[in-house]
């Protein structure tokens, strides 16, 4: 399965700052046309019972790097960008059954305090989203890359978190995504799904890749993420959107799941 090209504008890619997560997004298509009546929407519940096999497996080549990055922070959102608009976090490489590839460069990162998407109902802690777009292109597309992170207290702190929030008051500083996402990944079993960005306008040209197996992290860490979006006026329960309705707003939501490769293998030993 190859997803279709998604074209993004400028406004899109941003979004409106002219919203709250008062009631997690439930307000926005009052505030928002494009986010009301539409039926590829983003977050979903991860629910087997509405996901088919992707035949097409797609393979992971992450070649992250080190990034001067910087965070802008308005009344609804903190981003992680590369301080040079030019740059990237470096680039991610799809590969697919026909071996045909595709580049994709990491534009902009989101910490979701607690996860937007939810498997089998359960809500994680945290969700990072890398949002990317493609390289060598004349049209930009966008895919985002999700990963997870649950409790545990018995976990070492996690590097990539941890140079996160040693570093969220400065006005730049380097961060290297390939402390969170690594080759492993070629092989890790993800979710797949043609939806919407998560936040005002809530455009319908994102590609989600979301990776089933949760980081384990201390509660001294997501604690830090967890007080940034809870309790105050804009994020008084969190800064994710609610789960959309696979009957009516995520009605035309085709989900995919590639499992690991190597799974059959470990069951016939």
């Amino acid at each position: 399965m190859i997803l279709p090209l998604l074209i993004l504008s400028i406004k899109g890619i941003y979004g409106s700052d002219d919203y709250d997560y008062t009631q997690n997004g439930k307000d926005w298509p009052n505030i928002h046309e494009y986010c009301f009546g539409k039926q590829l929407q983003s977050p979903i519940n991860l629910d087997n019972n509405y996901t088919n096999t992707n035949e097409d497996d797609i393979y992971f080549f992450p070649k992250y790097k080190p990034t001067k990055v910087r965070i802008t922070k308005n009344q609804t959102s903190h981003r992680i960008i590369p301080a040079n608009d030019s740059d990237n976090f470096g680039p991610l490489y799809t590969v697919n059954s026909w071996s045909e590839s595709v580049a994709y460069g990491g534009k902009i990162i989101f910490f979701r305090s607690e996860a937007e998407h939810k498997f089998n109902g359960v809500q994680y802690n945290l969700e990072v989203q890398i949002q990317h777009t493609m390289l060598f292109a004349t049209i930009s597309n966008r895919s985002t890359v999700s990963v997870f992170f649950i409790q545990d207290d018995t976990a070492q702190k996690h590097p990539f978190l941890q140079s996160v929030i040693d570093n969220y008051q400065r006005e730049e500083f380097i961060l290297d995504l390939s402390q969170l996402i690594t080759s492993a990944f070629s092989i890790q079993p993800y979710y797949l799904y043609a939806g919407s960005f998560t936040y005002p306008d809530c455009t319908e040209r994102n590609s989600w890749y979301i990776f089933e197996r949760p980081f384990k992290a201390p509660n001294s860490q997501l604690q830090f993420f967890y007080n940034l979006y809870h309790n105050t006026d804009i994020f008084p329960n969190g800064n994710y959107r609610f789960i959309q309705d696979r009957k009516t707003s995520a009605k035309k939501v085709k989900l995919y799941y590639r499992k690991d490769p190597y799974a059959n293998q470990q069951d016939d030993l």
